[in-house]
């Protein structure tokens, strides 16, 4: 197994960026994945946005990626060029099609001409079986990722992981954390292939529904093994 990034998912208003930007000094194999979610701006996982702003002036030589949920996610097919703006300082770009249903809400023909207008950032694609008919029209977009997530964010983890879709670079999630992400690294080396792959995880790493950076680091910790 060839793992690029480790993605830690749900910095917001309460984590220090400085704190981050140590920790990838330490690891630079290290993603930090930040959501933008409007409706949820200052709450856990979701920061406002002055914190995104300082994260990217601190974070700059970091890896990390934007993870676009809800009406962030609906705002940049709609083209709201605040939206569209930031995107810009991201080179991954999730889309959370599968969060909180919002498939249902867009234009997906709409979001993959978004996607094609910016050749230049990788979009990460949120995938399970009930849309794999998306597939055969990704292949047609080389910018593109999907990942494994067939808990849709909640952080339950897969009774098996599936092998990488031929065609697809592909990136796994889902109830990894500090007490069991050697365990799933060795399940997902098994499948992966020899491919490059990469890990996310979120709920995990939080106590009590707050970003725990002594989980953060305890992942870290084991996942350079592997890198």
């Amino acid at each position: 197994m060839k793992l690029k990034y480790c993605s830690i998912t749900g910095a917001d208003d309460a984590v220090d960026p400085r704190e981050l930007l140590k920790l990838s000094q330490e690891f630079p194999f290290v993603e930090w994945a930040i959501w933008l979610m409007p409706e949820r701006m200052g709450g856990p996982r979701a920061p406002k946005m002055e914190w995104i702003l300082q994260f990217l002036a601190t974070c700059t030589q970091t890896h990390h990626a934007l993870h676009l949920c809800g009406e962030g996610l609906l705002n940049f097919v709609k083209n709201d060029p605040v939206t569209v703006a930031l995107t810009q300082h991201f080179p991954r770009i999730q889309l959370n099609i599968r969060f909180d249903n919002v498939i249902q809400k867009l234009n997906i023909n709409h979001l993959f001409n978004k996607i094609k207008q910016d050749p230049a950032s990788t979009f990460i694609i949120q995938y399970a079986d009930d849309n794999a008919n998306l597939l055969p029209e990704l292949k047609k977009i080389p910018n593109h990722q999907i990942f494994f997530d067939a808990s849709a964010g909640t952080g339950v983890s897969p009774d098996a992981w599936p092998a990488p879709l031929a065609g697809h670079s592909c990136g796994y999630a889902g109830g990894i954390g500090p007490e069991n992400v050697k365990d799933h690294l060795e399940k997902i080396g098994r499948v992966s292939q020899g491919q490059e792959t990469w890990i996310d995880m979120e709920s995990r790493v939080r106590t009590n529904d707050v970003f725990d950076l002594s989980k953060v680091k305890r992942v870290l910790e084991i996942v350079k093994n592997y890198s």
